[in-house]
């Protein structure tokens, strides 16, 4: 009995030594980690006090798991298992693997402070900002008067702090708008942001196309292009891309570069700086047969800057845009490509803007009184979208009427991958 004794208490002070002094920072919220069951096998190497884990973003919490039972030695057990895995982990996975085990330890003797102390210590590598608070919560209850009480007080005020920075990151995902009204999609892994659209249009200074009987002709087609950056503190550093794009018979080729920037959270906008080539091409055309491409020349480089707004709201006014890369008057007009100031409405029979009183091809000249011709395609964009319920008023121009008139709409929740 005495040697039993003697051995539980050497385990726990050996157990107390995997609590490390300064715990790895999580960075931001990882969508769509994987978790592993507590079943799963034990991995390799997390944090000691020299060399900690190198933690790549927030894990999301494990499936609801039934409460374990045993002994006394059961919950020692899986202590030291957890105290293994700790000591070899190399990933989140392997954090994971020394979780699962502390938490059982935990559920089987729940008296024992030093369990909660260690889950708490691998809940906060993993992110898991709410239940580590809570697990040295518990922890203090159990060891009010431990040597380390303030310390593990002190690491709960840093978690609500880094719980606030990744609730702010995670506000930042979504759908976002350029200057030009590309639609980008934003994600975020740990600091990495990621900005992808498939409709960028190509600005003229960028792709010059000529015919050899018409002369300079716009590119008037669109590109996948995409930002891949690395956010520290606001300052934003990484590539920017594009795809190849078509000037009639004529494949421009992709383009990419380094690229710098700024993210200004109170403002909702995302100021891109990057270098692009310059290409001239050349399509000669034929009385007798088909037009051919008659070369594509790289004509210098040029210093372009994109201006992001977002993230858009989630409700809006379920209609198409037109207007916000090319206007056409219709008739014998000539289509003007690139933003005008000039701001149509595509509407379906049925829907939500049907029914308040929208209809097709109603211009809009006004956006809760800021006129649209004042602003960027980005900023008009912006402004059409809110909260779901929430209402805006545009003033209108119809086709047959003489006057403009007023019309407030409530934006309804729009599809998660609908852009207007």
């Amino acid at each position: 009995m005495r040697n039993t004794a003697l051995l539980w208490c050497m385990t726990t002070l050996l157990l107390a030594g995997c609590a490390v002094e300064q715990p790895p920072t999580p960075l931001s919220v990882a969508p769509n980690a994987d978790t592993p069951s507590a079943k799963a096998q034990i991995a390799p190497k997390p944090a000691t006090a020299n060399a900690p884990a190198q933690i790549t973003a927030p894990q999301p919490a494990p499936a609801p798991q039934l409460r374990a039972t045993g002994t006394p030695e059961d919950a020692r057990r899986h202590m030291l298992r957890g105290m293994a895995a700790i000591e070899m982990a190399k990933s989140n996975d392997d954090l994971a693997l020394a979780e699962d085990e502390f938490r059982l330890a935990a559920e089987i003797a729940p008296q024992m402070a030093i369990a909660w102390f260690n889950l708490g210590k691998a809940q906060t590598q993993l992110g898991r900002h709410d239940e580590a608070m809570a697990s040295y919560s518990q922890y203090l209850t159990l060891a009010p008067d431990a040597k380390d009480a303030q310390s593990v007080r002190d690491e709960i005020v840093k978690l609500e702090f880094r719980r606030e920075l990744a609730a702010k990151a995670q506000a930042r995902v979504g759908l976002w708008v350029g200057q030009d009204g590309s639609f980008y999609r934003l994600t975020l892994n740990g600091n990495r942001l990621a900005l992808k659209t498939d409709q960028r249009r190509v600005p003229e200074d960028e792709v010059r196309s000529t015919y050899s009987l018409v002369g300079d002709v716009p590119v008037a087609g669109y590109t996948p292009a995409e930002y891949q950056l690395i956010l520290q503190g606001n300052r934003l550093t990484g590539t920017w891309s594009r795809g190849g794009v078509r000037a009639d018979k004529c494949m421009i080729p992709p383009d990419t570069s380094e690229a710098t920037g700024e993210l200004n959270d109170r403002e909702g906008k995302i100021v891109l700086h990057h270098e692009s080539t310059s290409y001239q091409a050349s399509t000669q055309m034929s009385l007798l047969g088909d037009d051919s491409c008659g070369g594509v020349v790289a004509a210098g480089k040029k210093t372009a800057e994109d201006t992001l707004y977002g993230p858009l709201g989630k409700g809006g006014l379920g209609v198409a845009l037109y207007g916000l890369t090319q206007w056409w008057d219709g008739g014998f007009s000539m289509i003007q490509f690139g933003w005008q100031g000039r701001l149509s409405v595509r509407v379906q029979p049925g829907t939500p803007a049907f029914e308040s009183g929208l209809r097709d091809e109603d211009e809009i000249l006004a956006i809760d009184g800021v006129a649209v011709k004042s602003l960027s395609a980005g900023q008009a964009v912006v402004r059409l979208y809110g909260e779901p319920g929430s209402n805006v008023t545009l003033e209108l121009w119809r086709k047959g009427n003489k006057d403009p008139f007023t019309l407030t709409l409530r934006r309804i929740e729009l599809p998660r991958n609908q852009s207007n």
